[in-house]
């Protein structure tokens, strides 16, 4: 097949025009967009956007040096602006995503993170999209909102357990009290760290390693003691019990010592914390005290706590500081 040299020219420079856009597109995307996304999660949520864009403007800047039909000139025109539409959409979704997502990683720590506001968000980014794509398309959006509308009051009836629990972890969410990462204990005895946070039901780790799904609705309702706020620290109280006969001076000052020393050396510790000592009991075989520690989070408590009573089981034992065993004194009254 012979081709006219006009045609050999306009084939010739709508592959130099969509190689050019290509390639530029690919140092945009290799060299702005990383400048300008520093942060890793960032940049990779717009992965291909710049190849797609220099591909996007190569092939309309080629398709000029070809002579199409006039009839032809509207359709190309909103196939352009739809797949413009579309692609904005879905790059505008994806990185609101991920920075959101970003955004509630940096606050809650390493822990998965919240992923209803994440998918919440994206769906009014879709639909926006899908809106603004029916105007374009000239279609009217108005019936189909009407028609939404009446439908949506059926599945509204259809799903009211569903939607019970959308809206409560959208107000777990809003409210701030609970985040991923938090550890919660609620009124009826699950405790762990909560991991993430659907549409659906909240998902909590217990400290066993067993994952505990709550739905939203019923984790709104229920009373949460939540030891995270307002900070993560948490007091750990240790009860010890010392003989009668013992130098209550020389009780308190060795025991804070050795406190003093395991909240400074222990790596889950608040180190700025001073520990305390408070008598509390005159018990049957012994005076009772107190010992308050304080660990860096909930999970911190029991290897402190551990650690303290080997120190101080130690310490008593080389200053001969007795801890007496549990004595009961029965008194046998003989009938004369």
């Amino acid at each position: 097949m012979n081709l006219s040299p006009e045609i050999l020219y306009a084939l010739l420079y709508s592959a130099i025009a969509i190689a050019g856009g290509l390639f530029i597109g690919w140092l945009l995307e290799r060299y702005l967009l990383r400048r300008l996304f520093l942060n890793f999660e960032l940049f990779a949520a717009l992965k291909g956007a710049g190849v797609f864009a220099g591909l996007w403007i190569g092939v309309r800047l080629g398709l000029r040096y070809h002579q199409l039909p006039e009839s032809w000139d509207g359709s190309i025109h909103l196939g352009w602006q739809s797949v413009f539409i579309m692609a904005v959409t879905f790059y505008v979704a994806r990185l609101t995503g991920r920075f959101i997502g970003l955004k509630m990683s940096n606050m809650n720590g390493l822990l998965p993170t919240a992923t209803l506001l994440q998918n919440v968000v994206r769906v009014v980014i879709y639909i926006s999209g899908i809106m603004v794509l029916l105007q374009t398309l000239g279609i009217s959006v108005a019936p189909a909102l009407t028609a939404l509308g009446v439908g949506g009051l059926a599945v509204a009836l259809a799903l009211q357990d569903t939607l019970g629990n959308l809206f409560a972890g959208m107000q777990i969410i809003a409210s701030h009290k609970i985040r991923p990462g938090h550890f919660i204990r609620l009124e009826s005895g699950e405790e762990g760290y909560v991991t993430d946070i659907t549409w659906r039901d909240t998902t909590i780790r217990a400290l066993s390693n067993q994952t505990i799904i709550l739905p939203n609705s019923k984790l709104a309702t229920s009373t949460v003691t939540n030891t995270w706020v307002p900070d993560p620290e948490i007091s750990v109280p240790v009860p010890v019990g010392i003989h009668y006969d013992s130098d209550l001076e020389q009780v308190e000052r060795v025991t804070l010592e050795v406190a003093h020393a395991v909240q400074q050396s222990h790596p889950g510790a608040a180190p700025d914390h001073e520990p305390t000592l408070r008598y509390n009991a005159f018990a049957d075989s012994s005076i009772n005290f107190k010992v308050v520690l304080r660990a860096k989070e909930f999970s911190e408590q029991f290897a402190l706590r551990h650690e303290f009573i080997k120190a101080l089981h130690a310490r008593y034992r080389k200053e001969q500081i007795s801890i007496p065993y549990p004595i009961r004194t029965v008194h046998m009254v003989h009938a004369g």
